[in-house]
């Protein structure tokens, strides 16, 4: 449409309100002009006034000259609303300049009275102003639209399909809870009459759908199941596509009294995958309409496995077929269109309870294929789908591609990157986990900036994960653990340290490795704030047990040499050490004097929680019998209760989920597990 280009190309130019006030206009104004009708909007370009107006906005020298000439245009329109003898033409004219006044970003609050009036018009020019205007000015709890209610069930009744299509495409795009309450029995007659084009009822399926959105109870399986068989059955492409839709929004609720529609989607896949009865409207690059087939694979996904071997047969090979039929090719827009399918064949594939594993094996070795592929989109989209199809029964077969996923760490393209993290991530099990960390942890060195965060959260959660059993385990966790905290300091938080403390302190064996490793890294130049913090803790809490070979002088002269170069936090732990260290065994008169001083000197220092430290560590290492009054105070700490990683719990919060198929029906599975245990 003329206005949407004008609009268009004006906000493109830096012309329009402020950001802040574009920011506020509705989503999907622009598109909504072209695509709720289904039709042209032609006329706009006879309008004059309109066409003078949007040159004179698009003329203006800078944003204030715009805005004083839209401000006199509505002051203009303000005072001709007042006269009640306008003409169509006048109407129209001074509706499509709110219209593109609003588009632009500026705020319209008159004129809505003149806009919905428009749609009880009976020429189809004044009422496709209106439905357009109102579906972009007004959202759907507007109180304005409960006055169109009864306009707009006699157009979606009436006998005229202009009309019809008109006023269903408002629903679909508005319709809110009063509409379904009134009008969904309506849409129903329409979107079931065969005798009704099918462009008005493919509108009416996405009318009904939205409406369904809104009040769920409009359509009951008891009295609607049925209908939905019959409109499966359908020939027409475009009625099954809206079809199809609707059934997707019913079943993503609740698919119970809906099974029986399994064959009929299998029917029209088949139909499809065998180019048969397929109209050249519907062919996109000779492949029998894309979307359509993307839809049907999506639909089955929310149902559980069907029993009937039948339905299982009938799924299975569909997509045994678009497994073993999808080829790449040169044309970009037809290989986008074959992996569109082939993906959702992938998703449906890990979906069903099978117990012959055909289906999966087919579906590893192709996604495994396309990781080895130079295209970025193709290998993004493998290790995407081998990372959602990760399972038990299928882990031994994607784990054949860990040294291809790992060169994939150092893909170009950021973006495979992280989709080749996630997957090692997903594949680590007991068996390959040292290989796995082991890579992460080099990997650390060279990685981007912004994905060292979660490279390092999920590196200590598998080091973590896998740690359990033998003392070789809990000494790999150990090494694995002050490596990352050294080597990506900047991007681990205090959580990272907290549960290293936790586990050492619960795992006596590793009291004196824990100590001595850390000495050693701290002699061969670890200086990160974040290790030092573990490396002071640990050396404070089990430095007495590296007796046979360290004084606790040497050890506490390395801590207070880093004193001084790291932030208050590191030096606060720093104190809490070396006042632990003055009872440890081999402690002598010079080390609680060292010490002393050093406690002195931030006695006085301006942050009140080091000060406070520091103070009450000098008063008990200079009384009288300071090692009983340290022991009383300051003894090794008990070992912590089992409980739950907050790094777990930090990438679940990082991660987050998709409400999509799989999620649906874990949550449903787990809903019935529930009930059934109450």
């Amino acid at each position: 449409a003329n206005i949407r280009m004008w609009a268009s190309r004006d906000r493109a130019r830096g012309l329009g309100a402020s950001a802040d006030a574009r920011a506020n206009a509705p989503r999907g104004a622009m598109s909504k002009i072209s695509l709720h009708t289904g039709l042209s909007t032609g006329g706009v370009a006879g309008l004059r006034g309109l066409n003078i107006f949007i040159q004179d906005v698009r003329n203006s020298k800078s944003k204030e000259a715009e805005l004083e000439r839209v401000e006199k245009e509505l002051a203009n329109i303000r005072s001709k609303f007042k006269n009640k003898g306008l003409s169509s033409y006048e109407k129209k004219k001074y509706v499509w300049k709110l219209l593109y006044i609003f588009m632009l970003g500026y705020e319209v609050d008159f004129g809505h009275m003149q806009v919905i009036g428009l749609i009880s018009a009976t020429k189809f020019a004044e009422k496709q102003v209106g439905y357009t205007a109102t579906s972009v000015l007004l959202n759907e709890t507007h109180e304005f639209l409960r006055l169109v209610i009864n306009s707009v069930r006699e157009d979606i009744i009436g006998r005229h399909e202009s009309h019809q299509c008109l006023a269903l495409s408002f629903v679909a795009n508005v319709g809110g809870r009063e509409f379904a309450d009134s009008l969904a029995a309506d849409v129903q007659v329409v979107l079931t009459n065969s005798a009704v084009r099918p462009i008005v009822r493919k509108k009416a399926a996405l009318a009904l759908l939205r409406l369904f959105r809104r009040n769920r109870e409009i359509l009951l399986p008891e009295t609607f199941a049925q209908k939905m068989l019959n409109l499966l059955d359908e020939r027409d492409l475009g009625i099954l596509t809206g079809v199809i839709s609707l059934l997707t929004g019913i079943v993503s609720h609740d698919y119970r009294g809906y099974e029986a529609c399994i064959p009929k989607v299998c029917d029209v896949m088949n139909r499809l995958a065998r180019n048969k009865d397929v109209p050249l409207d519907y062919l996109y690059y000779a492949l029998p309409s894309p979307w359509l087939q993307v839809k049907c694979m999506r639909v089955l996904q929310y149902y559980p496995t069907p029993e009937d071997p039948e339905y299982r047969q009938a799924e299975t090979d569909v997509i045994h077929q678009i497994l073993t039929g999808t080829n790449m090719v040169r044309n970009v827009n037809k290989n986008n269109a074959l992996h569109s399918v082939l993906f959702e064949a992938v998703n449906l594939a890990n979906m069903l309870d099978l117990e012959d594993r055909t289906l999966l094996t087919e579906s590893i070795e192709t996604l495994g294929s396309f990781v080895e592929m130079e295209e970025p989109n193709i290998v993004y989209l493998g290790l995407q789908y081998l990372t959602k199809m990760v399972a038990p029964d299928t882990l031994e077969a994607i784990k054949q591609y860990e040294s291809l996923v790992v060169t994939r760490l150092h893909h170009g393209d950021i973006s495979i990157r992280r989709r080749a993290l996630d997957l090692l991530y997903a594949m680590c099990d007991g068996n390959n986990a040292k290989q796995i960390v082991g890579h992460l942890l080099t990997y650390m060195i060279t990685a981007d900036f912004n994905i060292r965060e979660e490279l390092a959260l999920k590196t200590a959660i598998l080091a973590e994960r896998y740690s359990g059993g033998s003392v070789q385990n809990k000494r790999w966790f150990l090494d694995v653990s002050l490596a990352l905290i050294e080597k990506a300091g900047d991007y681990v938080s205090d959580a990272h340290w907290h549960r290293v403390v936790q586990i050492v302190t619960n795992a006596p064996e590793l009291h004196e490795p824990a100590a001595r490793e850390s000495l050693a890294r701290l002699r061969d130049g670890a200086s990160h704030d974040m290790f030092v913090k573990l490396a002071a803790y640990l050396l404070g809490e089990f430095g007495h047990a590296l007796a046979a070979t360290e004084r606790p002088s040497s050890y506490a002269s390395i801590l207070m040499a880093m004193h001084e170069r790291v932030g208050t936090h590191a030096r606060e732990i720093i104190l809490s050490a070396l006042a632990k260290m003055c009872m440890h065994a081999g402690s002598d008169e010079a080390l609680r004097k060292m010490v002393g001083e050093l406690f002195k000197a931030d006695a006085s220092t301006a942050a009140v929680e080091l000060q406070q430290r520091a103070v009450e560590y000098y008063v008990m290492t200079n009384t009288k019998d300071y090692h009983a009054t340290l022991r009383s105070v300051m003894d090794q700490m008990p070992e912590f209760p089992n409980r739950e990683s907050k790094l777990e719990k930090n990438l679940e919060e990082a991660v987050g989920e998709t409400a999509d198929a799989a999620v649906v029906k874990r949550d449903r599975v787990a809903a019935t597990a529930t009930a059934v245990i109450a």
